[in-house]
């Protein structure tokens, strides 16, 4: 997911490791049930909450939840409905019953795994792009609304809308009939989902099947719109785009990663990020031009 900063952001990578510093992670408690917090990138305890590479910042957002299954919290919670009601002879009313099933559910939290999930997120403080590795918008508003608690007052941030909406784009392309009328950067793989309109719309899914034919320019002539489209950038870089300007399953092409020298762990890291930040901002400016640039009205979210 890809979002656009505002003017008032942390000006430098030590004054967004400050902030961040005010949330770090700390695992669930005992009787918690969630906890998020910023952790070291490079995975070592004690670290920085900010690397900077290649003038690029990168963090790391972790979230981690306990979840107890709700026949059992049900179940303890009637056990004690059925003492109450043996031992003093009345049923518990609705508000006990509420109450019951928090107490079970406290007292089983303690026996239940802890469930991690760790979101890279990479800031290009030159372009004042956020790009969070997360496909579910729920996770990105947990790392949203701890970047603008942290940074204070006046810190602004939307998701990055284009010109051209890349539902169009996309449809734009597939009814095309000749290469030449696709964005020079890019070229269509073999993958697309194609949605109808209408309360039971049809849906059509190509997996590993040729996309510049009649059938599909069909499909878009009849109504259907791309939800998601695989692309490629450059021979170097795959990934399939979606209507809501997110890239998924992103693969580097083979060869690419090769081109490191690295040797030690933090060098890796290092190299790796450097690669894979710099072809993403290439591929990320490729797309904005091909969707006709930013909108002129972006409409901030938080």
């Amino acid at each position: 997911m890809i979002y656009r900063l505002g003017p008032d952001w942390p000006t430098s990578a030590r004054q967004l490791e400050a902030a961040l510093t005010r949330e770090p992670f700390a695992e669930c408690g005992a009787t918690q049930q969630k906890a998020t917090g910023w952790t070291p990138p490079r995975g070592q305890a004690h670290g920085a909450l900010v690397e900077t590479v290649d003038g690029q910042w990168i963090a790391r957002f972790a979230i981690e939840t306990k979840a107890v299954p709700g026949d059992a919290v049900r179940r303890r919670a009637q056990e004690a409905a059925d003492h109450i009601e043996k031992t003093v002879g009345r049923k518990p009313g609705k508000k006990e019953l509420r109450d019951l099933r928090d107490d079970a559910l406290l007292a089983l939290l303690p026996q239940a795994f802890p469930r991690r999930t760790e979101l890279a997120v990479w800031l290009n403080p030159h372009q004042r792009w956020l790009a969070l590795g997360a496909g579910a918008q729920g996770k990105a508003d947990e790392v949203i609304a701890s970047l603008v608690r942290v940074a204070g007052r006046g810190f602004v941030i939307g998701l990055l809308q284009t010109a051209r909406s890349p539902q169009a784009a996309m449809a734009g392309w597939l009814a095309a009939e000749s290469p030449a009328e696709l964005p020079e950067a890019f070229h269509i793989e073999r993958e697309c989902e194609l949605k109808g309109s209408g309360d039971e719309p049809a849906v059509v899914k190509f997996t590993r099947h040729d996309l510049a034919t009649n059938e599909v320019r069909q499909h878009i002539a009849e109504g259907k719109l791309p939800t998601r489209l695989a692309l490629g950038w450059q021979g170097r870089v795959g990934f399939v785009l979606t209507q809501a300007l997110q890239l998924k399953k992103i693969a580097f092409q083979e060869g690419v990663f090769e081109e490191r020298t690295a040797a030690s762990e933090d060098d890796r890291f290092d190299a790796d990020a450097a690669l894979a930040t710099g072809e993403l901002s290439a591929l990320i400016g490729d797309l904005i031009d091909a969707l006709g640039g930013e909108a002129a009205d972006q409409a901030p979210r938080y």
